[in-house]
């Protein structure tokens, strides 16, 4: 084998190499009742790249995966880098037409796919001329595309790491957005940047320890995928969850004694609400992350009286990578600090971590001093190379500065706020609404569990405040609560920001990312106007 260029960090097939010969003999990956071995992952992941490269594979193709949380899933996502190419991360709760997108926009010659998706597949596979080789994992009773067997070709395959020769700088891998703010774009990564990110900010925000069990119950081509890499630093073990509903996540705690987990604040939420938690024992946890979404300050509070301090809070970006975190010790209510002081630190979204810098910036790209609001700008070695349009790069990236797209500020201690994300503010008479502010002032109300806050068209006020809430179990829903609620939020915020209408549903629709679509939300309002906004 050629030796990698290794940098700083190593090529991402080095760093599961050296877990591998430091951790052989325990246990990489459960899946239900199948588990590997690190020893049997590297050889797996071997067999897979030499499988990859024996069908027409080369050092710089891209391709594409398509795959539930499984036990061949990490397998393959190591392999397609161990044979030098590009990783095509493709969301597995995409419509189809997104499936299409994605293969498209980057030219991928080869796709693994789930046989699950053999519908889906068949459905885009003759408007995919580049599209090259396809292959099969699982079984189908008629195969509708001409794919190539998982299993055969692995069997038959070498298991002896390829000799392609990598640099940490070679491109790795190409990731979406989730498309909450529009059309999801590609972002691309290196082997440095991707090992920089995951190393780095996996061990420092996921506080990762010896022998960590971390679940993975939401989809591994969102956040949660960037904890496996350092659990495997860790000679942890990454147990597979077939979906990140509360009884299969707490099914899996107590079956695998989990003792760390990722999650969006919604299956939080549904934690806290749901009736049959105390008959699982959950108390392996000691550690759940949240990302996707800011969780609401008073939620955040009833989970630390029901769980304890075991949360840790992070803010990232596809394109900026992961930027600040609130760790345990801050969620905790300190003895020389009042409960506002406590209150709000739980309202932010804790502070940069390590090598990473964060600034305010106005409009016209001027950083703004201390306590203002303006839009989060980010800069650290772990940030995308650019996106796979590079013509859409000044858009995101200028003098140096991932500009997120998200409106905050920071305080005189170095926490970060999140107001809204840039395109979700209102703007109601004249006056700018941001969501985020009237949703944490909702989650206040005894009777709410979740609620989104969006721009409607008005007439007399351009845009309107629509609430869309998801009451707690038992409660009654009408006019009478409507208005209780409206004059909740009145006597925070003032009358502006007060919903002048609240809506009320058994549940929020859900991006491919778990976060609440507000895309879905706005669309029925929204479908026949020229622009999105009043």
């Amino acid at each position: 084998m050629k030796p990698s260029n290794p940098g700083m960090w190593g090529v991402l097939p080095d760093v599961l190499d050296r877990a591998c010969t430091y951790y052989a003999d325990r246990t990489a990956i459960v899946d239900g009742d199948r588990s590997i071995t690190y020893r049997e992952l590297r050889l797996w992941r071997n067999r897979i790249a030499n499988a990859l490269i024996g069908a027409g594979v080369q050092k710089g193709d891209r391709v594409g995966l398509l795959m539930p949380n499984c036990l061949e899933f990490i397998p393959i996502q190591q392999a397609v880098w161990a044979a030098g190419a590009v990783l095509v991360q493709m969301p597995t709760r995409a419509a189809v037409d997104g499936f299409r997108s994605n293969l498209a926009q980057t030219d991928a010659t080869t796709l693994v796919y789930h046989a699950k998706f053999e519908g889906a597949i068949t459905a885009i596979r003759d408007q995919l001329p580049k599209l090259q080789t396809l292959v099969r994992v699982g079984e189908v009773g008629t195969a509708a595309v001409d794919a190539l067997d998982f299993t055969a070709v692995v069997d038959a395959a070498a298991d002896n790491r390829p000799d392609v020769a990598i640099d940490e700088h070679d491109e790795a891998y190409v990731l979406f957005t989730s498309g909450s703010t529009g059309e999801p774009k590609g972002v691309v990564n290196s082997h440095f940047t991707w090992s920089y990110y995951a190393i780095s900010a996996g061990l420092e925000i996921g506080d990762i320890r010896f022998g960590e069990v971390f679940a993975h119950g939401a989809p591994l081509t969102h956040f949660t995928q960037i904890f496996a890499i350092p659990t495997f630093v860790r000679g942890g073990t990454n147990v597979m969850l077939p979906g990140l509903d509360v009884e299969t996540l707490l099914t899996n705690i107590e079956r695998h004694r989990v003792t760390a987990t990722a999650v969006v604040p919604t299956i939080i939420y549904l934690l806290l609400d749901h009736a049959g938690r105390d008959a699982y024992d959950i108390t392996s946890l000691q550690t759940v992350i949240y990302a996707g979404a800011p969780m609401a300050p008073e939620r955040l509070r009833q989970a630390l009286e029901e769980f304890g301090p075991i949360f840790i809070q992070t803010y990232a970006g596809t394109e900026q990578g992961y930027v600040s975190c609130l760790r345990k010790h801050e969620h905790a209510a300190g003895q020389q600090e009042s409960p506002q002081e406590w209150v709000s630190r739980l309202a932010s979204a804790g502070r940069p971590m390590f090598g990473v810098q964060v600034s305010i910036q106005d409009d016209h790209d001027t950083v703004l001093p201390t306590g203002e609001v303006g839009e989060i700008c980010t800069r650290q070695l772990g940030q995308m190379l650019g996106y796979l349009d590079p013509q859409r790069n000044s858009e995101t990236m200028r003098g140096g500065w991932v500009h997120t797209g998200d409106v905050g500020r920071m305080d005189d201690d170095g926490y970060l706020y999140l107001v809204d994300r840039k395109k979700d503010m209102v703007v109601s008479g004249g006056f700018n609404v941001f969501p985020r502010q009237v949703e944490d002032v909702l989650s206040t109300h005894p009777t709410v569990a979740q609620a989104a806050v969006i721009g409607v068209p008005d007439q007399k006020w351009g845009e309107a405040v629509l609430a869309m809430v998801v009451t707690r179990p038992g409660e009654i829903t009408g006019s009478e609560l409507e208005l209780e609620l409206i004059s909740h939020v009145k006597k925070a915020l003032g009358s502006v920001p007060a919903p002048k209408k609240v809506l009320f549903t058994d549940e929020l629709p859900l991006n491919p990312a778990g976060k609440v679509d507000k895309k879905a939300i706005r669309n029925p309002y929204w479908q026949n106007k020229t622009r999105q906004i009043g």
